[in-house]
């Protein structure tokens, strides 16, 4: 009995610290490059193919630090409005964490442009994550996430709105580790409440539950 007993609790242990491998991707940080193969349309971090475009990402200056990309010779190629990229599977997509919006970088008759991503788009990027989108969030911004014993989740929350979310922060503040602002992951029952310097009015709420 207590044996079965030790048991069960280690595995419950086990599946509380074991993270979900939900997706796999290279961040782009500042000073590093980002290299685009015209012949095959994808992007990698250190391609050698002939043609290929390497830029360099540096970050704007302001507040809203969105992502710039150079050429060799210090030309602007892009101006994004994104402040993290990540690569999967050959494709630069752009994370804008002030609204909680992604877009992919193409090459389209010689420029580089953003395609915004909708909801079945990254719900593709981002396998076994629930996306929960603001549109959901009832009238008093809250709304239900259930979770199973002795598991954790990972939820996306994904703006399908005109709302803005600038210097929004998680409490607790150790649901969101990355760079993805609307990743969060839930390891406990609870609130996870998403405000701007604790504003209750315009906050979004949520109520993780077994």
């Amino acid at each position: 009995m207590k044996k079965n007993l030790l048991m069960f609790l280690l595995t419950a242990v086990f599946l509380c610290i074991q993270g979900v491998q939900a997706y796999e991707f290279e961040g782009i940080f500042a000073d590093y490059q980002a290299v685009y193969t015209p012949s095959s349309g994808t992007w990698s971090m250190g391609a050698m193919a002939d043609g290929r475009i390497v830029l360099t990402k540096k970050t704007s200056s302001g507040s809203g630090s969105y992502s710039e990309y150079y050429d060799g010779k210090g030309k602007l190629v892009m101006a994004l409005s994104s402040n993290y990229e990540f690569i999967r599977d050959g494709r630069l997509i752009g994370v804008n964490n002030s609204a909680l919006k992604f877009n992919e970088i193409v090459y389209k008759n010689g420029k580089f442009i953003e395609k915004p991503l909708g909801e079945k788009e990254v719900a593709e990027i981002f396998p076994n994550v629930e996306i929960v989108k603001v549109s959901q969030f009832n009238n008093d911004g809250e709304i239900k996430i259930k979770k199973g014993w002795f598991k954790q989740k990972d939820v996306l929350i994904f703006n399908d709105t005109s709302r803005d979310f600038y210097k929004y922060s998680y409490k607790p503040s150790g649901v969101c580790l990355g760079n993805i602002k609307g990743l969060i992951t839930l390891k406990t029952i609870g609130v996870v409440k998403f405000s701007h310097y604790s504003d209750k009015q315009n906050s979004l709420k949520l109520y993780v539950h077994n």
